[in-house]
């Protein structure tokens, strides 16, 4: 484990594209780091806005943990429900005023917005004090790949970090492992586990012909007589059913559909969105690559093999996976176990994701990064910075690693701590799906993927929504792609190159 670790930290790739051009010259800091002594007699009362589910769940024992070390600060957590979206909508109306939290975590083209807004506080002249600041191995023990994505906001200090990485994550393939071993038997199913996407066009068709015949029929309990013992199942044929007006069943389903497009673009060849600098960038995915993409799994979409989660009028695909509407679903390493179901028994696995050709393996690195917002006191930030110092020790984020699940620690020392270690090798009963999530992660470079981040600017969230809707516009209702990507462009309009 410990070289498949160092072959992930080592090959990773991240895109990063820098332009030349220069914005307005913008004040590089506007608070002065304070010494600790300065604060340890202040009580400090910090707001830390985080999205809710499994992120808010894993971060009160932490929180506990760091307010035992200093009595004096109190931090909050400011849980928002719903998508990480929301929480930038949410603190774009709070800038500037009283209810903006001092720490928040999001992703790159969210922090383009806050920097845009004059709200985003540089973190470098925290990690040069020599007091409460960083080393420089300290500063090299965070992964490599997950740095950039926070740097590259100030014109003329282009290598200032604006954040630090907190929870990051990439996609993974999650299956019903039940599923296949009924149909396909224990020792040969890990073969019907589709590498390529041809795959699943193959093996997603060969799947509905079974479940149609009914060999799936008898594979999920619904219910057991407590007198009799006798078992109810399932029947899986009654989702295909011809009486229907459409299927109820696809064998496999993407639960992002930006990250779909995003991915898909990418891996046909196509290029999707370029950075000038953090205030500019266009978007390029009108192109043959791309309208290829979406004309393929919109075919895949009509054969009933492909889906996404509104596809079903659904919100999340874990939930058609409950239902055992879906048996392969892509998605964050992190969510793999919202696969669960509390109402049918089964045993889930994880796989790398499907690719197109073997020279584009790609796959999406994720997850966020924490940053600190600049309406608060010297004194206030300081505390504010010592939580994230605290957060990002090796011990803690691997123990926030652990209590999520399938999230990765973002040090590097943190994968040989004695906890991280066994929780990969030895994992409990109910830890064990987040652990071959992990697993499959790290192996990535040595399966020649490559991991890609892209760079953020202001208006990239934007986009990123647009080629949501893009994706499920083709996979759901049928659009046209040309028509659909112009319509796209009519309305990115800003974003667009003039010729």
């Amino acid at each position: 484990m410990r070289k498949k670790f160092l072959l992930f930290i080592v090959l990773i790739g991240v895109f990063l594209l820098v332009g030349c051009t220069k914005i307005p010259t913008m004040q590089r800091y506007d608070y002065e780091v304070l010494s600790y002594d300065d604060i340890k007699d202040q009580k400090i009362t910090l707001t830390f806005r985080v999205r809710s589910g499994v992120v808010s769940t894993a971060l009160p024992d932490l929180i506990k943990k760091f307010e035992n070390q200093y009595p004096k600060i109190t931090v909050n957590l400011d849980a928002v429900g719903g998508t990480y979206d929301l929480i930038r909508r949410t603190t774009i109306g709070d800038i500037n005023s009283t209810n903006a939290p001092d720490l928040l975590i999001g992703y790159p083209d969210h922090f383009a917005e806050y920097f845009s807004s004059g709200a985003l506080v540089n973190l470098q002249k925290f990690i040069d004090d020599k007091e409460v600041g960083y080393t420089k191995s300290e500063i090299n023990d965070f992964v490599d790949s997950y740095m950039p994505e926070n740097q590259g906001f100030h014109p003329d200090y282009s290598n200032d970090y604006y954040g630090l990485p907190f929870n990051k994550s990439t996609e993974v393939l999650v299956y019903n492992r039940t599923f296949f071993q009924a149909l396909y038997g224990e020792d040969e199913y890990v073969n019907k586990i589709p590498k390529t996407w041809n795959e699943v066009d193959t093996i997603g068709k060969e799947i509905i012909s079974k479940v149609k015949a009914g060999q799936a029929d008898n594979v999920f309990v619904e219910s057991t007589d407590p007198k009799t013992g006798e078992k109810t199942y399932l029947k899986m044929s009654k989702y295909l059913a011809d009486s229907l007006p459409a299927p109820q069943f696809y064998p496999f389903g993407y639960d992002s559909s930006d990250n779909a497009f995003i991915t898909l673009v990418r891996q046909f060849g196509g290029q999707y969105t370029e950075r000038v600098h953090v205030e500019k960038g266009y978007v390029l995915f009108n192109n043959e690559e791309a309208k290829a993409a979406l004309t393929y799994f919109q075919n895949l979409a009509k054969e009933r093999v492909f889906a996404i989660a509104a596809s079903f009028n659904k919100k999340y695909n874990s939930d058609l996976v409950e239902t055992i509407q879906i048996v392969m679903t892509v998605g964050s390493s992190a969510g793999a176990a919202y696969n669960t179901s509390g109402r049918y028994k089964y045993e889930l696995g994880a796989a790398p994701i499907p690719y197109y050709s073997e020279d584009k393996k790609l796959v999406i690195q994720q997850g966020t990064n924490i940053a600190m917002l600049n309406q608060n006191t010297d004194a206030e930030k300081l505390a504010a910075w010592l939580f994230i110092k605290f957060m990002l020790e090796p011990e803690n984020t691997a123990q926030f690693a652990i209590n999520t699940g399938g999230y990765l620690p973002v040090r590097k020392s943190a994968y040989e701590t004695e906890d991280y270690k066994e929780f990969l090798e030895d994992p409990a009963l109910d830890q064990k799906l987040w652990s071959e999530a992990i697993s499959v992660a790290l192996s990535y470079p040595e399966l020649g993927y490559k991991m890609f981040v892209d760079p953020a600017f202001n208006g990239s969230a934007t986009i990123r929504e647009k080629a949501g809707e893009i994706f499920a516009a083709v996979i759901v209702s049928n659009a046209n792609v040309t028509k659909r990507i112009d319509q796209a462009y009519r309305e990115l309009k800003p974003y667009v190159k003039k010729d």
